[in-house]
């Protein structure tokens, strides 16, 4: 399988995959670098899609912000900064991940899912 991560000029990696494959990713996130709030709310985020889909057309909002907390955002325990929910022929969630977040975490934890073909592209002004 194939995906590609987008990495702003903020530093930030963005990943577009289906709801099965972005749980399974945070899921392997966890795994390496520990539970956080942060984390358990993104899943939550995702595994009640539909109706977080709902709520945030309903007030017109593109990005949902999975809660911080300040002492964990100190320690970079922080891993996603925002959530796309989107509906095509299937549900697609996009992960933007903190910057702080390395891009090798996500690679690997992508290989580990199942994915072989990875392509990391940079974006510049």
């Amino acid at each position: 399988m194939r995906v590609k991560i987008n990495v702003d000029f903020t530093g930030s990696a963005h990943v577009v995959l289906k709801k099965e494959e972005a749980l399974s990713l945070l899921n392997k996130v966890s795994e390496s670098i520990g539970d956080s709030r942060n984390l358990s709310e993104s899943l939550r985020i995702i595994r009640n899609f539909d109706e977080y889909y709902r709520l945030s057309r309903k007030k017109f909002e593109e990005y949902l912000f999975p809660p911080k907390d300040p002492a964990e955002s100190l320690r970079g325990l922080v891993v996603i900064q925002k959530i796309r929910l989107m509906k095509n022929k299937e549900d697609l969630v996009e992960l933007v991940f903190d910057r702080r977040v390395e891009t090798n975490l996500i690679v690997e934890a992508l290989k580990k899912i199942g994915f072989d073909e990875i392509i990391v592209e940079k974006q510049s002004f």
